[in-house]
């Protein structure tokens, strides 16, 4: 049993930070907070490595098929039936939990307010992202300070003291300055929240418009890590830093753009767009069928694979078979109404950008930078977890993913952990042994394993550690990288 247990959480979120990038002389902030916490060095998202499905995974510590979201682009016709939605909008998350019933598991905000906790929520993320973060918060009137989500009634007090908050801009510097600055001088001291969610929407921002390792793209790093020194500095100044447990993480990793992949060609060859519904989804693409159809699905999947780009695609949801030339949808565990007939990942390699920054693929649109496949750098992102109850200055080679961090974090708050969060809790780190959700004894002869399974139709690495499997990288060219 835990002694040194916290009483609340900062959960901070840098939206799309790799985490090679962390350096004292970049992210002097975050560099010392691993120093004296743990740096998880082998922590995985999940595929399509988009923010929305991760936001949604690490809320929840479910995977797609039990909070229901596939991607941040997809087909759902009972809210738009002639084109995909983005999940960007929070008018489409609200649509789509009444059309069909997502988001209805437990987050950790869930379980703190059944326990008579707080959480507040400062975003400059999308709206979706905030909303699905807490898909409950209006229900039970917990804060949230975000550009377009809070009422004018949540916003006047930090607007009374801060001024207007600023537009968005790439790198978004200053709206994320002021958000810092509202959690740490109001949201901290006045609130003092169980759980704080700082969401930041930079380097994501800066990478998709300028590309990894651009000196814009580097000075948003630079911000994210001075706004986090911002809100250090609130906890300190509240008094509450002795007993908050602290977690920066971000949703997911990244990849400079070298090529464009254009399905149209197939797509017209093989159905009319009355048939087939095309989501891009940055280095992923969601097919859906209006009427779905075993044959039909497979002459697709054949046309596809001939494409340069193209590199391994998932199929077989809601009990439909797997196609040939496909590998099972439950591997990647997308399933559900929302879920596409077929999911394509582009072809990714361990290339050096034109920065000499690792990790290049074929993208869809126009990002010069981008994320959504299943290459090793957009499924590796970042975790570091310091305060009472976790161990100091260790880096934790064990693998672990996004979907750990909510049972790990109620775990160690002394709550029970709701059973559709199949995550882990992340013993590895801690001092103490926390009282629920798993059997530390089973764990304390585990060793971290990781092993590939190749087929013709892909490659896929998976690294297991505490029963618990995580996918490290998915490919039909040889993987190289350990």
């Amino acid at each position: 049993m835990t002694t040194n247990r916290p009483s609340r959480v900062l959960l901070v979120v840098w939206d799309g930070m790799r985490p090679d990038l962390i350096s004292p002389d970049l992210t002097p902030n975050l560099a010392a907070l691993g120093d004296n916490g743990c740096v998880f060095d082998a922590n995985h998202a999940v595929v399509p490595t988009v923010t929305r499905i991760n936001a949604a995974t690490l809320a929840t510590g479910a995977p797609s098929s039990v909070h229901g979201l596939p991607a941040n682009l997809f087909f759902a016709p009972a809210v738009d039936p002639q084109a995909p939605i983005s999940v960007g909008e929070g008018e489409n998350v609200a649509q789509l939990r009444q059309a069909y019933g997502v988001f209805a598991a437990p987050t950790i905000a869930d379980v703190i307010r059944a326990n008579g906790g707080r959480t507040a929520i400062v975003s400059s993320g999308t709206r979706g992202c905030a909303w699905m973060l807490h898909p409950r918060r209006a229900e039970v009137g917990d804060l949230i300070v975000h550009p377009t989500l809070s009422t004018d009634e949540e916003l006047r007090p930090f607007v009374e003291r801060l001024g207007p908050m600023p537009d968005a801009a790439v790198p978004d510097t200053a709206r994320n300055r002021w958000l810092a600055r509202a959690a740490a001088e109001i949201v901290l001291p006045e609130l003092r929240p169980d759980l704080l969610i700082f969401w930041h929407d930079d380097p994501d921002k800066s990478q998709h418009q300028h590309g990894f390792g651009h000196p814009v793209s580097l000075r948003a790093i630079r911000d994210a890590d001075a706004h986090l020194g911002i809100v250090l500095a609130g906890l300190d100044a509240a008094g509450l830093r002795q007993e908050t447990l602290i977690v920066v993480a971000s949703d997911h990793g990244y990849v400079e753009v070298t090529r464009r992949l254009d399905v149209s060609p197939v797509v017209a060859a093989l159905a009319d767009d009355a048939r087939v519904i095309v989501a891009p989804n940055g280095c992923s693409v969601l097919f859906h069928l209006r009427r779905p159809d075993a044959r039909h699905l497979e002459r697709m999947a054949t046309e596809l694979r001939k494409l340069p780009g193209v590199d391994v695609m998932f199929s077989g949801v809601r009990g439909g078979p797997v196609v040939d030339g496909t590998l099972p949808m439950s591997l990647i565990q997308v399933d559900g109404p929302l879920a596409p007939d077929l999911l394509v990942t582009l072809s990714w390699s361990d290339d050096l950008n034109d920065r000499s920054y690792q990790g290049v693929s074929y993208g869809v649109g126009s990002n010069r930078a981008s994320h959504g496949g299943a290459s090793a750098w957009e499924i590796r992102n970042t975790l570091i977890v310091q305060g009472p109850g976790v161990r100091s200055g260790i880096r934790s080679s064990p693998p672990s993913g996004i979907i750990d961090l909510a049972p790990t974090v109620l775990s160690m708050l002394g709550l029970t952990v709701p059973e559709s969060m199949v995550g882990r809790v992340l013993h590895e780190a801690l001092t103490g042994e926390p009282m629920n959700h798993a059997d530390p004894s089973r764990m304390a002869g585990d060793s971290a394993r990781v092993w590939e399974q190749t087929s013709p139709d892909g490659t896929l690495r998976w690294s297991e550690y505490g029963g618990r499997r995580y996918l490290s990288a998915v490919s039909r060219a040889p993987l190289l990288t350990p």
